[in-house]
């Protein structure tokens, strides 16, 4: 099968990092993954290329205008000769679904990947939520399978009527669990490791507004009020406005030693493995990866009630809390956390299986998906 997979630009990111799983873990099915972007220099370009799959740069122009980006995909799809179209672009997946239909392609894919577009803290536009009926209407009429990291997705992106029809489907977020798991136990040393009583607090997603970290800069702050050896470890990379906000706090509050700010990482399971606990405060989510991959490692979590519980493992290592909680309930979570021993391996393990938290299950769910959907509507 030929699947043209459309997400963004393919750099660090969550929903990237989860589309990767799926390249990744399916590379022996005879299936070709291309994807569009953007960005000709995409973190996952390389990646992407060395598993026989097209990077299909868009041109710069078409980026602000609709018209000519609808009519360069439209191309892109109908060239192609695509068996499948996977959108992964919340309400915007309902032109790329729209396109996909003009252009042919047999078997069309919606996935949502979060409950929440924006801020949407005090509600959208008139003009925004006419996107948003139309997009719906576009993504429901014209996809043959939604696909939905949650139920809260599901619902915001299809719809509850869509949401009970057999051609949607609830298909959990995955890390590669064989890393943390065949690590689980491993002693890790050198930079960033607890000593001289410091615990580390790992973050780890994109440095924006969305994902919360002056509010952590305000948790930090109380933390060096009340003397406690508790240092934040932000990892990824972001916005530049919110970062030299947090740079501006971290030098006027003298906070060097509590935020520790380390950009883009390839040693997540290592710095995870440094941690004693991991916070994730974000205004909303999807399905956190990250979140995965830390309990993937035992550890607790203090996360904000704003996304699906459906990322929880059960096994009593999330503290959910809200975020009009004041600091002092968050410290003393964290307080907590710290304190605890991460929970036995085998747990753990049977939690990820239970839950379909691996990448290989993810993949090979979507997969059988990719096929059915073929099976029924495919070229002959």
């Amino acid at each position: 099968m030929k699947i043209l997979i459309v997400a963004g630009s393919m750099n660090v990111g969550g929903q990237e990092n989860q589309i990767m799983h799926l390249v990744r873990k399916s590379k022996e099915d005879n299936i070709q993954y291309d994807f569009t972007s953007h960005d000709k220099e995409a973190f996952y370009r390389e990646e992407i290329e060395a598993y026989g799959g097209n990077f299909i740069e868009l041109s710069y122009e078409s980026r602000p205008h609709p018209i000519k980006y609808s009519i360069e995909m439209y191309k892109i799809m109908k060239k192609g000769n695509y068996d499948i179209v996977h959108a992964h672009e919340l309400f915007h997946s309902g032109l790329i679904i729209f396109l996909a239909w003009l252009a042919g392609v047999p078997c069309r894919f919606a996935h949502a990947h979060s409950w929440r577009e924006g801020s949407g803290e005090n509600g959208y536009s008139f003009s925004r939520r006419c996107y948003h009926t139309l997009m719906r209407l576009l993504i429901n009429h014209f996809s043959t399978t939604q696909i939905a990291c949650s139920t809260w997705a599901a619902k915001y992106i299809f719809g509850e009527k869509k949401m009970s029809k057999d051609s949607c489907h609830i298909v959990y977020n995955s890390v590669d669990t064989n890393e943390y798991i065949e690590n689980y136990d491993r002693v890790e040393n050198g930079d960033y490791c607890e000593q001289d009583g410091w615990k580390n607090v790992i973050n780890v997603a994109r440095i924006c507004s969305l994902k919360n970290h002056i509010f952590m800069t305000s948790i930090a702050k109380e933390l060096k009020v009340h003397n406690k050896k508790i240092r934040f470890l932000f990892v990824g990379d972001g916005d530049d406005d919110v970062k030299e906000e947090i740079d501006r706090i971290i030098k006027e509050y003298e906070l060097s030693d509590y935020i520790k700010i380390l950009g883009v990482r390839k040693d997540i399971g290592s710095l995870l493995r440094k941690s004693s606990a991991f916070i994730l405060p974000s205004r909303y989510e999807g399905m956190p990866l990250t979140m995965i991959e830390a309990q993937a490692t035992g550890m607790h979590c203090i996360a904000a009630d704003t996304f699906s519980r459906e990322v929880d493992f059960d096994i009593d290592l999330v503290t959910w809390l809200q975020l009009t909680d004041d600091v002092s309930v968050w410290i003393d979570a964290i307080c907590k956390a710290i304190s605890m021993e991460r929970a036995p391996k085998q747990k753990v393990i049977e939690a990820i299986q239970r839950k379909g938290f691996d990448s290989q299950i993810f993949a090979e769910k979507i997969c059988e998906l990719y096929k059915s959907d073929y099976e029924l509507r495919g070229k002959n």
